[in-house]
């Protein structure tokens, strides 16, 4: 302690005292704040439907078992290791799956988006399975734009091609087909930028959790998200959010995908005016308080 007391009086006390607090700081930050691999990574998006082929309800049941069982239960109704399901729906199904969150190795941790662990087919089987012998729902909403063909799913390139074009016209028509996107813009402000950010860039929450950027989402699993509530997300049905309100929500979510990075050394991930404020407001004062310490130290070193 004398130690100390004997040196806080030192012209260079003040900065060393601010620079470990900032150093604090910023390891208190990236201890609790998510990192680049936790964040929601960029996928492509799967393929929809390439062909008639009905879905298999027993294979289906034999993938619940060898993927979801160990955490949900034979039967769908939770464990120890998992939540009860039967009433979570096709479209929370559709959704945890295929943005990669599930299956789980640690039902515990959030997880974050990552490429489809199962086939389409093999998807298409699991739901088939869930609606004949789990639970009932919310249902996939299919007239919503949803994964991209694939052309790995197709035998040549012209089918892929096709394939594709009729999927971009019915995604372009979907978000062109929202009413009134200034409405679709209010509704995200005062229901979904408080944790995704203003940007999509999402950001943290309490507990440990955080609220993953939403820029790599199509359109259905936006709405399967709305519609399901999956993590701490509120659920948004058809009521509260009708389909029209959704439409606009969704179109103007995607306007965000491409909306121009400012760039500068400080950029922030573009989270926000506010954020970024606070931080140059935080630095600002930082280096005012240092010039104080500075000013300071000399006088006394000149008296």
């Amino acid at each position: 302690m004398k130690w100390i007391t004997a040196r806080r009086r030192h012209p260079l006390a003040g900065y060393v005292v601010v620079i470990l607090a900032l150093g604090l700081f910023g390891l208190g930050y990236a201890f609790v704040a998510p990192t680049g691999t936790d964040r929601a990574e960029a996928q492509t998006l799967a393929a929809e439907k390439v062909d008639d082929r009905q879905p298999d309800a027993q294979r289906g049941k034999d993938i619940f078992n060898k993927t979801c069982a160990s955490c949900h239960g034979l039967t769908g109704g939770g464990s120890a290791n998992g939540p009860d399901i039967t009433g979570s729906g096709e479209a929370a199904v559709n959704f945890q799956v295929s943005t990669g969150r599930m299956p789980s190795m640690d039902p515990d941790t959030q997880m974050p988006r990552k490429p489809q662990a199962i086939t389409d087919e093999e998807l298409d089987d699991l739901i088939a399975y869930y609606n004949a012998e789990i639970g009932d729902g919310p249902k996939i909403p299919y007239d919503v734009p949803g994964n991209a063909p694939q052309r790995g799913d197709f035998d040549d390139e012209e089918s892929f091609e096709s394939a594709k074009a009729e999927y971009d016209d019915a995604y372009e028509k979907y978000l062109a087909g929202a009413q009134d996107t200034e409405a679709g813009m209010k509704l995200y402000l005062t229901n979904c930028a408080h944790c995704h950010s203003w940007s999509g860039a999402g950001g943290a929450l309490t507990g440990g959790k955080y609220a993953p950027e939403i820029h790599d989402a199509t359109p259905r699993q936006i709405y399967e998200a709305m519609l399901t509530g999956p993590g701490q997300m509120p659920v948004f049905n058809d009521t509260t959010v009708t389909p029209t309100e959704k439409q606009e929500l969704i179109s103007y979510v995607k306007t965000l995908q491409y909306e121009p990075n400012a760039g500068g050394i400080f950029d922030l991930n573009r989270i926000g005016q506010v954020a970024e404020g606070f931080i140059g407001w935080t630095v600002g004062l930082t280096l005012i308080v240092a010039c104080a310490i500075w000013i300071t130290a000399k006088q006394r070193a000149h008296d």
